[in-house]
């Protein structure tokens, strides 16, 4: 029998959570192309993001079996630096993974301990998700600026290997930490599986001078739905926005909850809870366009999902995706005008050329479907670098 390298994920949120979105989606995706192949673990928070309490259905602070991965729920007793190191040296694995660049817990105390050899110095590979992004290091800029210093100044970097999700995010990574990177591998994320046929979908049924936008995010500074507001108020067509996605940062939401009482008749806003992954598809099959003015990602898991069911995709020129000839994703700058005359535009379609962008949205998935490209990429790298063991034994 074949033996089975063993991953070790360390990311703050994982099943049942979902709050943190596209973190989340990307290991579930890692664990359903790679479980097979490889031993998974994964430690996490016993909460999701935002929750007080912690999960009632796992068990806390030991090993569940969730899908094709051993899941340790870690409550925060737990995470003290003592009781932390104790979990990881128990733990036997070949490779190191960091879901994160910036999380406290699940990032820099694992890679402090595993510089001074407080845990066991295995091969590590670490994604940032975009946190390395011009337009993230604005949010927060101190504070993030004098955590890469600190970073930095202890030579965490310096034997790590980096998996960026684009090749502007192996830029991202280069212009923070330079040459001095090991490695730096462009490997793309897992995309769903696009819909056969749009019949599988919805039922075209739009009415002319009204558009149902869909904004489907955390909300944060970073995905930027104050812009959006701010284009609706000079949008003169009748517009339903949807807003789902939990309220990460409360002050923002207070700021967006003051422009969204300040609307214009002609503009309803439908505020929405926090979706479960499982029920996104009936949020999808009631919109007429997904809409994201975001100011960066990685890569946008709720894009391609979104382009995936066949639902037209409106972003921001700050992502990876770039516009198709047919309209099923449009990109446009960050110029509230633009925004304005596009939004006015589709809100004037009828069900025909509705249908006309979901088709080329669904195509456009079908297109850009790359799980095979993923999974063959994603094996190359953790069988290279846990192969590769250039770091000092522990």
């Amino acid at each position: 029998m074949n033996y089975k390298k063993k991953i070790l994920c360390l990311t703050d949120y994982y099943l049942p959570g979902y709050q943190a979105g596209g973190p989340i989606r990307s290991i579930v995706n890692l664990v359903e192309h790679l479980g097979d192949e490889f031993e998974i673990y994964i430690i996490c928070n016993d909460r999701d993001m935002l929750d007080k309490d912690c999960y009632s259905n796992v068990k806390i602070d030991s090993w569940n079996i969730v899908d094709k991965a051993k899941v340790f729920y870690a409550s925060q007793k737990s995470l003290n630096i003592r009781s932390y190191r104790k979990i990881l040296n128990k733990t036997n694995y070949d490779l190191l993974f960091l879901n994160s660049f910036f999380s406290p817990k699940f990032t820099i105390l694992p890679l402090i301990l595993r510089q001074f050899l407080l845990i066991k110095k295995k091969p590590c590979v670490i994604c940032p998700r975009g946190n390395l992004s011009p337009e993230a290091l604005k949010l927060k800029g101190f504070k993030k600026k004098t955590y890469i210093e600190f970073f930095k100044l202890l030579n965490l970097y310096r034997d790590l290997n980096w998996q960026a999700s684009s090749e502007h995010e192996k830029i991202h990574i280069i212009n923070q930490f330079g040459n001095k990177v090991k490695k730096v591998d462009v490997v793309p994320d897992f995309t769903p599986l696009p819909l056969k046929s749009l019949n599988e979908f919805k039922t075209i049924d739009k009415s002319k001078n009204f558009l149902k936008l869909l904004f489907l995010s955390r909300v944060s500074p970073m995905k930027n739905l104050d812009f959006l507001l701010r284009v609706l108020f000079k949008v003169n067509t009748q517009v339903q926005l949807s807003i789902f996605g939990p309220k990460e940062d409360q002050i923002y939401w207070k700021k967006c909850l003051d422009l969204i009482n300040n609307l214009p008749a002609n503009i309803n806003v439908v505020i929405g809870e926090e979706v479960p992954q499982h029920q996104v598809f009936k949020i999808f099959q009631n919109h007429d366009l997904f809409i994201s003015p975001t100011r960066g990602e990685a890569f946008g898991n709720a894009i391609i999902e979104s382009l995936s069911f066949g639902l037209p995709v409106l972003i921001s020129d700050k992502t990876l995706w770039k516009a198709d000839d047919f309209g099923g994703l449009e990109v446009l700058e960050l110029e509230e005008h633009l925004w304005v005359q596009k939004i006015t535009k589709w809100s004037k379609y009828d069900d025909q050329m509705i249908k006309k962008k979901c088709e080329a949205a669904l195509n456009y998935a079908k297109n850009d479907y790359k799980s095979n490209l993923a999974l063959k990429k994603n094996k190359e790298l953790f069988h290279f670098v846990s192969s590769n063991n250039l770091v000092n034994k522990y």
